[in-house]
């Protein structure tokens, strides 16, 4: 990973982060407490080695140990600056925390993690899948999306994630999809309740020849059918 990286990575959480913000209706105060802290959340890598953060292979003891313990660094960096609040500060400090308490650096859990460090958690993570990284693929918003709602109430905060998805078009209107049927089309109605489960209008058969008569699928009742690509 390079410099680069972090800004553009930063930008898109702190982007990510303000959407979910003002879904939940946060004052300017609060929506600028957590832009700062979204924008600074990874200051702590300034601390570690670039030798270490752009390895590419499997990380020692001692490097997971040093990892492990970057988020305290960027914690006591912002602390420490009269201009940044201390919710912004635990943005660094506990991005890196999860749901069930298997997080690091002190295994918080649940509502003991700043709410803004749930945000920016799943921004964080939303943002790495989608992005083209050296060590794996990069992947779709909804392969995205369906790794969040996986890990909901697990890794991260589900209710906040059901926040982010009504606000983000996973499926934009006329997305090609591929369904687990065979069966293809395009997405023709979303519903920000269930952003995983659009309308299809399907266009072709498992074959690929193209329908006389279209039909369409409401993948909210059909329970059992699910996208397994879009483009």
């Amino acid at each position: 990973m390079s410099k680069g990286y972090f800004f553009h990575h930063s930008v898109n959480v702190a982007t990510i982060a303000g959407v979910i913000g003002l879904a939940k209706g946060y004052s300017s105060q609060q929506l600028l407490d957590l832009g700062v802290g979204a924008l600074l959340f990874d200051i702590d890598m300034t601390q570690i080695p670039s030798a270490l953060w752009a390895k590419k292979g499997p990380l020692s003891p001692e490097e997971r140990r040093i990892i492990s313990h970057h988020t305290e660094f960027g914690f006591e960096l912002l602390k420490k600056q009269n201009n940044i609040s201390p919710s912004s500060a635990y943005c660094a400090l506990q991005h890196h925390e999860r749901f069930d308490g298997s997080g690091y650096p002190h295994k918080a859990a649940g509502k003991y993690i700043h709410e803004f460090a749930r945000i920016i958690a799943i921004a964080d993570v939303f943002d790495a899948l989608t992005s083209p990284r050296d060590h794996r693929q990069q992947h779709s918003p909804h392969e995205a999306a369906e790794y969040l709602c996986a890990a909901g109430n697990t890794l991260f905060d589900y209710e906040l994630i059901k926040t982010f998805l009504k606000y983000v078009a996973i499926y934009p209107l006329g997305t090609n999809i591929v369904l687990n049927t065979g069966y293809r089309g395009v997405v023709s109605n979303i519903f920000p309740e269930y952003p995983l489960r659009p309308v299809v209008r399907i266009l072709q058969n498992p074959n690929g020849e193209t329908l006389k008569s279209p039909f369409e699928i409401d993948l909210r009742k059909e329970v059992n059918v699910t996208i397994v690509e879009a483009f």
